[in-house]
């Protein structure tokens, strides 16, 4: 049976002046080493009533509505940055639980986005080795090399 501590992959990088974000709530490899609280950020976005007329003459047609596209995607883009930014102020390095949330109000054509997560200040773990499907992928190998070589 393989000894896991044979397998170190070695420590992940330092995150340096990078923010990372996941979905998640931690980094493989790393360890949360404090909590520095909610970060969000929220943009409000607009198109002119020229943009908005013909996207509504698209519906009749059919396509895709770009001007909304960019509408979103400014939008997202915008909270994003924004959350960013906070969490740089708190002197965070990572972002856990990341979420948007979209409202779009179909009356008058604003679209708001929130992006928001938990903060967190996080390290590599000396001598990682990942667990689960990556762990056992070098396992796997290992055996194999093991058994091709006769030993190590």
């Amino acid at each position: 049976m393989l000894n896991r501590e044979d397998l170190l992959s070695g420590t992940r990088p330092e995150v340096g002046n990078r923010i990372l974000i996941t979905v998640e709530n931690h980094f493989q490899g790393y360890e949360i080493i404090d909590y520095k609280g909610m970060v969000w950020g929220i943009s409000m976005r607009s198109k002119d009533m020229g943009q908005d007329f013909a996207m509504s003459c698209k519906q009749f047609t059919g396509g895709e509505l770009s001007s909304y596209t960019e509408l979103a995607d400014e939008g997202r883009q915008r909270a994003v940055d924004r959350m960013l930014s906070m969490a740089r102020r708190l002197k965070a390095n990572a972002i856990i639980n990341f979420k948007f949330e979209q409202n779009l109000n179909n009356y008058n054509s604003n679209t708001e986005v929130t992006a928001f997560g938990n903060a967190v200040i996080i390290r590599p773990i000396k001598n990682y080795v990942p667990t689960g499907g990556i762990g056992n992928i070098l396992t796997e190998f290992y055996d194999a090399y093991v058994r091709f070589n006769g030993g190590l």
